[in-house]
């Protein structure tokens, strides 16, 4: 059998024009998955194109050591969730108005509702527009990366894999056969620095649901309290 670690990155700077880097925290959410990697047997490394998947990485070598080198693998971004934003939020406040403070006196909580109500009409397809990725061709990609993955991975290896919730979702989707809805679903609960452990038969070149069981999901023992964090 072989292990993947899915690990998410640490929080990203939310709220600021520049989402794509890690805060204060996330820096230390990510040495803190590095002191923990230390201890563990990791032979192949895996990380998403993202600055907060290379930075988290990055911060866990730090204190990790032992890390290989790394493969970046495109097929690990996350769901393109600003092009969302952009384009269906003018038809979100068309349809409900409340949304339209977000222009004059714009609160986390309505911009929080405000992106998990396009992203639950997106998860759903009811929402697409051309250009921007859907989400049975996002599933499909992350599918793809894993795949990849799997192929490198033999029996008895460990990889650690840096990614974003959404990709997270979608392998945990894909052990019980969820739909690509219920797979963005579960990538909402994923925390920050969180390792899921998932184990597969290496001897196979693809990523089969009959081929692949869930160990944990989304532990964070190895942060102390004070680092855990969802945004």
């Amino acid at each position: 059998m072989g292990t993947l670690l899915l690990i998410r990155h640490g929080q990203a700077s939310y709220g600021e024009a520049d989402y794509d880097r890690l805060s204060t925290r996330g820096q230390e959410q990510a040495r803190a998955l590095g002191r923990f990697l230390a201890s563990e047997r990791v032979d192949h490394v895996f990380v998403g194109p993202l600055r907060r998947h290379q930075q988290t990485l990055a911060g866990a070598i730090e204190t990790a050591p032992n890390l290989t080198a790394a493969t970046t693998l495109d097929e690990l971004s996350e769901y393109p969730a600003f092009e969302l934003l952009q384009h269906f939020m003018p038809r979100l406040v068309a349809e409900d108005p409340r949304f339209a403070e977000l222009t004059k006196t714009p609160t986390r909580e309505l911009a929080n509702a405000a992106f998990h109500t396009i992203l639950g009409k997106w998860a759903r397809d009811e929402w697409r527009v051309e250009g921007v990725e859907h989400v049975e061709a996002f599933a499909d990609r992350v599918r793809r990366g894993l795949d990849k993955i799997v192929r490198e991975v033999r029996s008895g290896a460990t990889a650690a894999v840096f990614t974003s919730a959404g990709p997270i979702g979608v392998a945990i989707g894909l052990v019980f056969g969820a739909s690509p809805h219920h797979m963005v679903r579960t990538s909402i609960v994923v925390r920050n620095a969180s390792i899921s452990e998932l184990k597969f038969r290496s001897h196979e070149f693809d990523w089969h649901p009959e081929r692949v069981s869930l160990i944990t999901f989304n532990a964070t023992h190895h942060l102390p309290r004070e680092l855990h964090t969802e945004y």
